[in-house]
């Protein structure tokens, strides 16, 4: 036992001793491309090296100072070792099944031999790193696969050229051994990191039966990647990444002398130093240690810095480091500035391999104790819609080493105010970090309103900072279809899969104090977003909330009855959210109206294959707590793995399950409650398709069949007690051809159907009651043509075609034309269109393009409350791109044009105005011999635009525009006509 453990003793000595006298005498790099990348096998002829390329399979020849002379074609796009043998080249195959592992090449590239191996171990596939000739009738090859958790951790086998038998094999010290070459009665081999080893060149000796010394390849740092080695008898020659930043990037031929007087290597004990807050004016300092894990000395020649910043001590150049040696260093960081800071330190040495050894430097200069910094001194709002909300956002960083507290914000006057949402005084914010907040400007009235926002803090550099903050209000006359407000759906920067597709759009009651309704989306790119519906311009994001939370739980709501808001949950007075998910989350979601914030949630981040939620309903209290409780609509997966599928009733005020109706089917689709209890859609792959009502309780009480194939019931609608017996119904549309039903909520009866020809998944949409005959009317999306129907008869009132493939959305306005009908909205995919119609009549009113194609589809519309206080309301569309425009509801006659007679008139004109001068209204004559975008805009003598006359879609005509300018002052102003094809300006002047 003593004598097998000083030999072992002695191996290990040997083994991290190296060869003591190798040295590293030149470096050769090749240009970046696939095929020098590629480089693998190298053997030589004569004097000239050849080197095998794994990416085309050819064989360049190269000289021993690295030039690129010439290549060879061969049938193959592989390269693991070279060899030649004195008629032709031996190549290994990459890792594969194919027996045929080496293939010998003649002088013009075509095969003439092969070396089979059909398995080693029991594995087909066999991984070859590196090939040798030993003499002329032998040849090794070093495997890297299989490879073997202990030692021998591989092998390398001896083949006979001739009878393609093994003759010989040796145990390797390394498992992915990738080249391999032979010195006199040493066996030299080379190992990559693929597996944790350290890359390191290893010398097997006969005599000894073992692997008797190794050294590092020449980056021990990093990751060079070693590939081929070949001795040519004086040189030992390596392919190898060429070592530095720049690594998987470049391949460099390394050259050896094994007789010399050894190599430096020089590697640092950290890469990057973080030398984090320092106080301005002072030094901070991090140890460094330089290594030298070579065989030679460490000349250090220089220390050069990037930013004078950084400091090294001591820094007495040169400084020699002995072989297996290490000095310490101290690094500072001396800032004078508040900031970041980054700089590089390049330690010169005599490492041939890395003669320039870069370390990153980073630091942060702070002041002492807290310290207040802004990211705005001043803020213009520019003009606003008077009684617009309108949000400025901006950073205080706390750039101290201390903690800046913010106790107060005041302003001198009720214009400007600042927003507590998720940010009530006192605030406290750390070192070194930064808090956003956002200050709100709401004018009351037309003209200009000046104000400072003064923060109270206990900031060493200014205890009352300021923002300067200007804006002016405009009166802005409602015009249907001008833009109110509009957005983009931003990137979620968790998910790179950023599909902006709106799949939710439904209003909520103010969030934020202002008196006006708010507007909330759901999108495909996991965002659920609460919009400032008293927007004005850009508009203002509330809060956003997001369902990317990683791989195995990030899903969004994929269906638009699967986000509903639903009555306050947390007692802060305002409406909450209520989301379900599908994808890989599968949950459902309780969010705070005010904050986004999560209230409750239920099924858990480990809900995963459990089936997507298909639809949402909070409009029934099931346990009589008298809340509004959430019944869900919650699907499976399949056969294979069932999931829910199921209806499920949830406990508004923390999300308890109140009771589970497993549905015998494989998938669940729309679910909606009734006085009765309620009911739930099913299907089957192939089907059949159905109807399930259920009790309060939860149970099921009846089935509808639906017969035929694709069938599925995309979305249902509680109604008024239709068949009079004293509980409430059911309407559902289901399939492609259109069909809507009509179904007793209480027994599951059919009432009345009818067909809206062909169509695509949609909702069921109530309007309000055309005929009086109590009951509401509905229309739906999905179909390619707009019907209003009776829910007590079903009897069609009108129909619309819009010339597109399938209607997106639908929804009521409410009446803008005066005539107590409410208007309907519906947005269509082909072109992306969004429509507003006469609610009596079916005639369209306006419509507004996003784009031709599907890409641009407009795939919502909700009404939005009246945001400017007159009786019209607003709607807001969402195109498939992401754009979010907010359009102006009406009226639905534009205020002061006047189609003057019917004549089309040959070309585009507009004429003075008359009277000029004028006080206070002048009229303003303008043709248009087609439709056409019409503006007509305003201006005063300085360019800026005081009002719009007419901003949207006209028909060609004769018409008057009249102004009246009793809120402008005297002087000079300017009217001007653009359409997409033409443009005239003309001179007014207004006396007082």
């Amino acid at each position: 036992m003593k004598q097998k453990f000083t030999y072992f003793f002695i191996l290990l000595i040997m083994l991290s001793a190296g060869v003591s006298s190798q040295t590293l005498v030149s470096t050769y790099n090749f240009l970046g491309s696939t095929a020098y990348n590629g480089f693998w096998g190298i053997t030589q002829i004569n004097d000239t090296l050849r080197i095998g390329s794994s990416s085309n399979g050819k064989i360049y020849t190269i000289s021993k100072t690295g030039v690129i002379r010439d290549s060879l074609t061969t049938p193959f796009n592989f390269n693991n070792g070279l060899a030649y043998d004195g008629t032709g080249f031996w190549i290994a195959r990459n890792a594969s099944g194919t027996t045929s592992r080496i293939i010998k090449v003649n002088s013009s590239g075509s095969p003439v031999d092969t070396i089979k191996i059909t398995s080693l171990y029991g594995n087909s596939t066999i991984g070859i790193g590196g090939i040798a000739m030993d003499g002329p009738n032998h040849l090794w090859a070093a495997i890297y696969y299989p490879d073997f958790a202990s030692y021998p951790f591989a092998y390398a086998y001896k083949f006979d050229i001739v009878t393609k038998n093994v003759v010989d094999s040796i145990p390797l010290r390394g498992k992915q051994v990738q080249g391999i070459t032979v010195k006199g009665d040493t066996i030299l081999y080379v190992t990559d990191n693929f597996q944790g080893d350290a890359e390191r060149i290893y010398g097997y000796r006969k005599a000894a039966g073992d692997t008797i010394f190794s050294f590092a390849a020449p980056d021990p740092d990093g990751d060079c990647d070693p590939r081929g080695i070949f001795w040519d008898g004086s040189n030992l020659w390596l392919m190898a990444y060429r070592v530095g930043n720049n690594i998987s990037q470049y391949r460099t031929l390394y050259k050896y002398l094994l007789n010399g007087q050894g190599s430096p290597t020089i590697t640092t004990n950290l890469n990057s130093i973080n030398f984090g807050n320092v106080p301005v004016g002072t030094t901070g300092n991090q140890p460094l240690i330089i290594n030298n894990t070579g065989t030679g000395k460490l000349i250090i020649s220089a220390f050069n810095f990037t930013n004078p910043r950084f400091s090294i001590s001591p820094n007495i150049v040169p400084d020699t480091i002995q072989p297996g040696s290490s000095k310490n260093y101290t690094m500072g960081f001396s800032p004078l500035v508040y900031d970041t800071i980054s700089g590089v330190m390049n330690i010169i040495s005599n490492d041939l391999a890395n003669p320039t050894k870069s370390v990153n430097l980073f630091g942060k200069g702070v002041f002492t104790g807290p310290y207040i910094g802004i990211s705005a001194s001043t803020f213009n709002f520019t003009n606003k819609r008077v009684n617009s909300l309108t949000g400025f956002t901006f950073n205080i960083t706390n750039q101290g080493s201390a903690p800046l507290t913010i106790t107060g914000c005041n302003f001198s006057s009720a214009r400007y105010r600042y927003d507590t949402t998720n940010a009530n005084f006192p605030v406290t914010i750390d070192t070194q970090r930064t808090r956003t907040f956002r200050i709100w400007f709401n004018p009351n009235a037309p003209g200009s309103f000046s104000d400072s926002a003064i923060f109270q803090t206990n900031a060493v550099n200014n205890s009352s900072a300021k923002i300067v903050l200007t804006g002016a209000g405009i009166d802005v006359p409602p015009v249907l279809g001008d833009i109110v407000w509009e957005s983009i759906i931003p990137d979620n920067p968790l998910t790179t899969a950023d599909d902006p597709q709106p799949k939710s759009l439904k209003q909520i009651p103010d969030v934020n104090g202002d008196g006006v309704a708010d507007m909330i989306c759901a999108t495909e790119n996991y965002w659920t977003i609460c919009y400032n519906g008293n927007s004005y311009g850009t508009a203002d994001t509330l809060w956003k909330f997001n369902t990317c939370f990683g791989t195995n739980n990030t899903g969004s709501v994929d269906w638009e009855d699967a986000m509903q808001i639903m009555d306050d949950v947390n007692g802060d007075g305002i409406k909450d959210v209520v989301i379900g998910c599908g994808g890989g989350n599968e949950e459902v979601y309780v969010l705070s109206g005010s904050t986004g914030r999560v209230i409750w949630e239920y099924a858990g981040p480990n809900t995963n294959y459990d089936g997507d939620i298909m639809g949402i309903r909070v409009d029934r209290d099931f346990n009589g707590d008298g809340r509004k409780d959430v019944l869900i609509s919650a699907s499976g997966e399949g056969s294979t793995n069932p999931g829910r599928h199921s209806a499920i009733c949830l406990n508004a005020v923390n999300g308890n399950v109140l009771w589970t109706n497993v549905i015998n089917s494989e998938f669940t689709y729309d679910v909606v409650s009734t006085t009765v209890g309620g009911a739930i859609a099913f299907t089957n792959n192939s089907g059949p398709y159905g109807i399930i009502g259920l009790n309060s309780s939860g149970a099921s009480t009846w089935n509808y069949p639906i017969p035929g194939t694709l069938n599925a019931v995309w979305s249902m609608r509680e109604v008024a007690d239709i068949n009079a017996d004293g509980n409430t119904d059911i309407v559902g549309m289901y399939g492609f051809n259109g069909t809507v039903v009509a179904l007793s909520g209480s027994t599951g009866s059919q009432v009345w159907t009818v067909n809206m020809g062909s169509s695509n998944n949609g909702t069921v949409e109530l309007l309000d009651d055309l005929n009086q005959d109590g009951f509401k009317d509905f229309t739906c999306s999905g179909p390619q043509t707009a019907f209003r129907i009776d829910s007590k008869t079903g009897q069609q009132m009108w129909t619309q075609s819009f010339g597109a493939s399938y209607i997106r959305d639908a929804g009521i306005l409410g009446d803008i034309t005066g005539d107590t009908v409410a208007e309907v909205l519906y947005s269509t995919q082909a072109p992306g269109k969004v429509f507003v119609v006469n609610g009596k009549t079916g005639t369209i009113l306006f419509n507004y393009e996003f784009g031709a194609s599907l890409t641009y589809r407009a795939d919502r519309v909700a009404a939005l409350n009246s945001v400017d206080g007159n009786q019209w309301n607003e709607f807001v569309a969402v195109c498939r791109d992401g754009r979010v425009k907010c359009f102006n509801g009406g009226p639905g006659e534009v205020i002061g044009i006047t189609n003057l007679n019917t004549n089309i008139p040959d070309k585009f004109a507009l004429y003075q105005n008359y009277p000029n001068p004028f006080n206070p209204e002048t009229n303003i004559k303008f043709e248009l011999p087609h439709s056409a975008n019409v503006k007509i805009a305003v201006y005063d003598m300085l360019g800026r635009e005081v009002d719009i006359l007419i901003n949207g879609k006209m028909e060609a005509g004769v018409y008057n525009a009249s102004w009246n300018a009793t809120p402008y002052s005297s002087g000079v102003y300017f009217y001007r006509l653009t359409t997409d094809e033409f443009v005239s300006v003309k001179k007014m002047i207004l006396i007082k």
